[in-house]
């Protein structure tokens, strides 16, 4: 059997290395890809998470940070109880916020759902 001329030899190699070269860059720029894509929707979450901390502290604000008349309308209390009941669930049943939302929040929300649902018995 006859051998190829050396020449063709390393056309052969050469064109054996450049697509192994190519392969190995395109799985490179592949993967770096996806890790940009894992890396922007980790920050589209962390920047969803800070609005709707700012959303629930604003409406939090506006419901017991503004007025008592709008703290009774809502909560049935007026600012100082609701602080008071706050500091209560926080020092005696141990409650404390989370990461994403704050005590005084958890307590508004409980208040709201529970008048709400008191509401809807008395008719």
């Amino acid at each position: 059997m006859a051998r190829l001329p050396l020449s063709a030899r390393r056309g052969r190699r050469n064109a054996i290395f450049l697509n192994l070269t190519t392969s190995i860059m395109l799985v490179y720029y592949y993967v770096w890809f996806m890790f940009s894509l894992a890396y922007r929707r980790k920050c589209w979450q962390i920047e969803r998470r800070i609005k709707i901390r700012e959303l629930g502290g604003e409406n939090l604000y506006r419901l017991i940070g503004e007025s008592d008349a709008m703290c009774i309308s809502q909560l049935h209390m007026d600012r100082r109880t609701f602080h008071i009941l706050c500091e209560m669930v926080r020092d005696v049943g141990g409650l404390k916020g989370t990461r994403n939302t704050s005590l005084e929040e958890i307590v508004a929300s409980f208040l709201g759902m529970y008048n709400r649902h008191r509401a809807a018995r008395a008719h």
